[in-house]
Order: structure tokens, then sequence, then C-alpha cells
């Protein structure tokens, strides 16, 4: 599922129902396919990061942080730890997923760890896709998401997730 980014770079997505993680976690986790670390100081979490490894690869799925424990760096020591795991696995590759091409700042972050960055094609039948375009429908469940209170994303997510594709 596509998420917005607001003209400050917030962006506004429906928030992951909850069966979405305990899925991840029966079918990814529990079973060694992947790992979720989080990084804290003062016994308050700053970021956390999904990553999943098989057959010599691991790669970053995804990743949140609070801005304001930013300054001590907690994503550098999540990468970090995911990156020495990687190496005692002996995979051979490291993925940092996917970024949009908006996103300078995570694209300098992952560059600065040698990551390489690679065009990504998608295809899609949707009205305007081939524009970049996004649907009136999508731009009016981002402002929904952005204005309304926390709830909404929760609704919204349950509700839509079910009918995302592969994105």
């Amino acid at each position: 599922m596509r998420c917005t980014r607001a003209p400050g770079g917030a962006r506004a997505c429906p928030v992951q129902p909850r069966k979405f993680f305990d899925l991840i976690w029966s079918r990814m986790i529990e079973p060694g396919l992947g790992s979720i670390l989080l990084a804290s100081a003062g016994g308050a979490p700053l970021a956390g990061a999904l990553f999943l490894h098989r057959n010599g690869t691991t790669i970053y799925k995804f990743g949140a942080s609070d801005p304001e424990g930013l300054p001590l760096r907690p994503n550098h020591a999540l990468f970090w730890t995911a990156i020495q795991a990687s190496c005692a696995r002996s995979d051979r590759h490291f993925d940092f997923g996917r970024t949009d091409l908006d996103n300078p700042g995570l694209r300098r972050f992952k560059a600065s760890w040698g990551g390489v960055e690679r065009p990504l094609v998608y295809s899609s039948v949707a009205p305007g896709a081939a524009e970049g375009q996004e649907s009136r429908a999508a731009r009016a469940v981002a402002v929904a998401i952005r204005r309304g209170p926390p709830w909404v994303g929760r609704a919204l997510g349950e509700t839509l997730y079910r009918y995302a594709g592969s994105r």
C-alpha cells in the first residue's frame, strides 16, 4: 500500500492491522526468518526495525524511530547490529530495502552504509499510475489520516490493507 507524503514531509499511511504484525511474527520471526531490533536509551524506546533473512540475504523491511531520539543515532545502532548478525550468518548480501525517491534523508542514510541505489520498476493498471499520480481517493485517505485522530488511521488500515497489493 502506498503512503503519501505531505508538503512538510510527513507521511500519511493507514496503520497496518494487528493481524499483519501477528502474521509476521508467527510466519517470519518465530521460524527464524527474521529479527526485530529495538534501540532504547534510559528505558525509552527510540527506534525499531524489522529485518528478514533467508538464502544468504538480509533485507531491511520496516523501521520507525522517535524524532526526539535521533540525536542519539538509534538507527545507526540498529543497522550496525543487523549487519553484524548478517555477517555472523555468513550472508552474502545486505539489502537496505526500497526507499521513495522523495525521501533524501533516508536515501543518504542508506548510502552512508555503502548501499547502492537501483531502480525498481512497478506495473499498475490504476488510472494515472503511469504518470505517478495518486487517485483522489488516495489523497482523501491521506488527508483523513493526517488530520484525524489516531483511530482513523487504525480503522482505515483494518479496512484497506486486506486489499493492498504487493507494494
